[in-house]
């Protein structure tokens, strides 16, 4: 493990910012996975261990006010993914699959000694977690998995399957030209459009801040397209149906009822075909919810943890007494 500064450090996110952050718990490194790609993690509290996984070409941005949250009574664990942000790119791009994001998972709280932890995913991250759920089952105490699908994703994007003909048709283009796709990748930072796409289709453009979502826009812009373009199609081809009813941890689902990128039926499905597992639908919820309306998503997720006797104890001056509003 190396202990080097990391490019980019976790956002503290627009919405509430602290006057004096208090960095003093916070501890990150590398490790060096399965093929030796290094990865960034970073650890924030004391307690026991929560994990944080986020989606598709996203940051720690997309669990920034739950990391704020949760480090106060837990050790609030976030790495990033082979590829992204402070991680290292993969000699071999074709690396870039869910198993492997599991497996990198695995090595990075192999390093940390963390034989038990409750897993958080977010989009994408939710079959990540899911993949080292069914390799790793006594290492998860419980799951929580907040806008995922257990099957593939382009067929529901929208409620419509013409996304794959169109990411079929930008992997050919990435083929033929790479360079100028990463040009034409790169502009769409500054475009309008794009913007104003992602802010409708991705957040709630009347809750989430606007900072938030250009912030998000702008790493994804600097990605590599080739990093998306290996991963989606990866992505495209899960399918856990045919497992999820062998999942005994504790489980909770968090949908947003205005979800346009993962639908919420695909949510309702993960909740039934997890056995005993519990839904949490954010009424005014898009597919980032947790960003959305974070003060509400962190007490369910609060609620969740207490229900299952997981941590909270270390810290008896939280206010666990509003849970029952939520």
């Amino acid at each position: 493990m190396t202990t080097d500064l990391p490019k980019k450090p976790r956002p503290s996110g627009f919405r509430k910012k602290s006057a004096n952050p208090d960095s003093s718990s916070v501890r990150h490194g590398y490790v060096k996975s399965f093929d030796n790609t290094k990865l960034f993690f970073s650890i924030e509290g004391k307690g026991k261990p929560i994990v944080f996984c986020y989606g598709l070409v996203c940051s720690s941005l997309h669990w920034t006010y739950q990391i704020d949250y949760f480090k106060r009574s837990h050790k609030a664990v976030w790495f990033d993914y082979r590829g992204h942000n402070n991680s290292e790119t993969p000699v071999d791009l074709k690396s870039l699959t869910l198993e492997n994001l599991a497996r990198d998972l695995g090595s990075v709280l192999d390093e940390l000694k963390i034989d038990n932890a409750v897993l958080l995913g977010h989009s994408m991250g939710v079959n990540v977690v899911l993949d080292f759920y069914k390799k790793n089952p006594k290492r998860v105490a419980g799951l929580i998995l907040a806008n995922g699908t257990a099957q593939r994703p382009l067929e529901t994007i929208l409620r419509h399957n013409a996304l794959q003909s169109l990411f079929k048709g930008l992997r050919r283009a990435y083929e033929t030209a790479p360079d100028l796709v990463t040009i034409l990748w790169r502009m769409q930072r500054n475009a309008p459009f794009t913007r104003t796409l992602i802010k409708i289709l991705g957040f709630n453009p009347h809750l989430a801040a606007p900072e938030d979502v250009n912030l998000y826009l702008k790493e994804v812009s600097e990605m590599d397209p080739a990093i998306f373009l290996n991963l989606i199609e990866n992505y495209d081809n899960y399918d856990a149906t045919s497992w999820l009813h062998t999942i005994k941890c504790p489980t909770l689902v968090i949908a947003g009822r205005s979800d346009k990128i993962i639908p919420l039926e695909q949510q309702e499905l993960l909740h039934q075909l997890i056995p005993n597992s519990q839904l949490e639908v954010v009424f005014h919820g898009s597919h980032c919810p947790q960003m959305d309306l974070p003060d509400q998503v962190n007490l369910r997720i609060e609620k969740f943890l207490s229900s299952i006797n997981y941590g909270l104890s270390a810290n008896p001056t939280m206010e666990t007494a509003s849970l029952s509003t939520v």
